[in-house]
């Protein structure tokens, strides 16, 4: 019986595991649930049930999260206005961005760049 387990988990991941790197080779790109299932070759009605049920995760989710960690980086290398960092990530709006992050991470952008380099001043 545990074998039949490990062996199922193994077969759910597949397509999680794919969904991710397809997004994070195109997160900065307007993702469309739609396009991404169809690039799987599935319906987006099972797309949305294999991803839930791979990774308790909806695409959107999946989007965000991605895109968030991709601005984290942005936000510890540079000095990008947050603007534009957000449409760079592919977020079409900074505001949205904003509350996405805040949400992922529990804290603003300019809070997360603050922490990632402290002994910056403010402009």
């Amino acid at each position: 019986m545990k074998q039949e387990t490990i062996n199922e988990s193994n077969k759910v991941g597949l397509y999680g595991q794919r969904v991710y790197h397809y997004v994070e080779q195109n997160f900065d790109r307007q993702l469309k649930l739609e396009d991404v299932a169809s690039y799987f070759h599935l319906n987006k009605c099972y797309f949305c049930s294999v991803l839930k049920k791979e990774l308790g995760k909806t695409f959107s989710q999946i989007v965000n999260e991605v895109r968030v960690e991709k601005s984290k980086e942005l936000l510890r290398e540079g000095n990008l206005s947050t603007l534009s960092i957000a449409l760079s990530v592919g977020f079409n709006n900074q505001n949205y961005f904003n509350l996405t992050f805040k949400k992922l991470t529990g804290m603003t952008p300019l809070q997360y760049r603050k922490i990632a380099h402290p002994n910056e001043k403010e402009a």
